[in-house]
């Protein structure tokens, strides 16, 4: 529902009330395949009045269920006002999905709760968080049934369980968050200059293009092995990125540059630049050091395409990335003390 300034109390009493562009075609398409709750943190309206607000624009019919702050003596972000509302509806949280607009009261305090959640983004904001805990994002209500359709990329939970799986060790696994939250924060500022980049799938991508590190026979198998494997999850847009992150790989979608060039910029954990990184790579691997030269230019070269998009120069990109936080958010909760910051 749209929110107008200077309206206050019950929505129903509003002397204007309207839906959101969209979401009649998106309530029409899901009514009969999900059961449809409405969660609301409004402390003004009880059950009866939202479905008066409802009404008067011809939505109420697609609820099942319609909870609220009033009624459930909880509010959003506490994971409380969702467990209650999940109460309501009878659904286990890993069996529902939250589809809001606020990020800390929708989409961390579902999360937390332990629900999908979908963030409604129509402005294309910037994700507040280093690691966005969000399971996909939309600009339009009317996306979403298409978005419910197919499978969800792995959360952060479950990204750092398929490394736990496949035995990934403790320092590839902060390696690789460290990538994740320099390519998340580098895709969300070329996003903001116009460049068609899904931050998300660069974060997930990041997560997990060293699954396969500890189990490459050999050089050559770096990356290809964690596409097979990420494949067979059923993540082929995860595969293309960690087939294309390696050293001599050459990128083709934007989320594939980005991961790619963050993983050149990232030392262990911390961000040192393309040159001390090469340097490093060349002194830890002197058989690769031919491969490692050969690559310079093509790197220098992306490196040059990411700065010029974004405005900036090399050493003040890498100044703003130094200042990144990388910790996990407290209520991700990796199921091994090693896999947590």
């Amino acid at each position: 529902m749209r929110e107008f300034p200077g309206f206050a109390g019950p929505m129903a009493d509003w002397p204007r009330v309207e839906a959101v562009p969209g979401v009649e075609d998106a309530l029409r398409a899901l009514h009969g395949r999900y059961r449809l709750a409405l969660a609301t943190g409004t402390p003004a309206s009880d059950e009866a009045l939202v479905r008066q607000a409802l009404a008067r624009v011809h939505l109420e019919r697609y609820f099942d269920v319609v909870v609220t702050a009033r009624d459930l003596g909880a509010a959003k972000p506490d994971p409380a006002f969702f467990r209650a509302a999940l109460d309501r509806i009878g659904s286990p949280p890993g069996e529902a999905v939250m589809v809001g607009d606020g990020y800390t009261t929708d989409i961390v305090g579902a999360k937390s709760a332990g629900l999908r959640v979908v963030w409604f983004n129509p402005a294309r904001s910037p994700c507040p968080l280093v690691h966005p805990v969000h399971d996909a994002e939309i600009q339009a209500l009317a996306g979403l049934p298409q978005i419910l359709n197919k499978p969800f990329l792995p959360d952060i939970t479950a990204a750092l369980q398929v490394l736990r799986e496949h035995a990934v060790p403790e320092n590839i696994v902060r390696h690789s968050l460290a990538v994740a939250a320099v390519a998340h924060h580098l895709g969300v500022r070329l996003r903001e200059a116009g460049v068609d980049v899904d931050p998300l799938l660069v974060h997930r991508g990041a997560l997990l293009h060293d699954l396969d590190k500890a189990s490459a026979e050999k050089p050559a198998d770096h990356g290809m092995k964690a596409g097979q494997i990420l494949r067979g999850l059923g993540w082929p847009a995860l595969a293309g990125i960690a087939e294309r992150h390696v050293l001599g790989a050459q990128p083709e979608t934007w989320e594939e540059k980005v991961v790619h060039y963050a993983d050149k910029i990232v030392k262990e954990g911390e961000v040192v630049g393309l040159l001390p990184r090469l340097t490093a790579l060349s002194h830890r691997y002197p058989s690769a050091r031919d491969a490692i030269a050969a690559a310079r230019p093509s790197l220098r070269s992306l490196e040059e395409e990411i700065t010029t998009a974004l405005h900036t120069s090399p050493d003040a990109l890498h100044t703003e990335l130094e200042r990144l936080d990388g910790a996990l958010p407290l209520f991700v909760a990796p199921r091994d003390p090693a896999y947590d910051r």
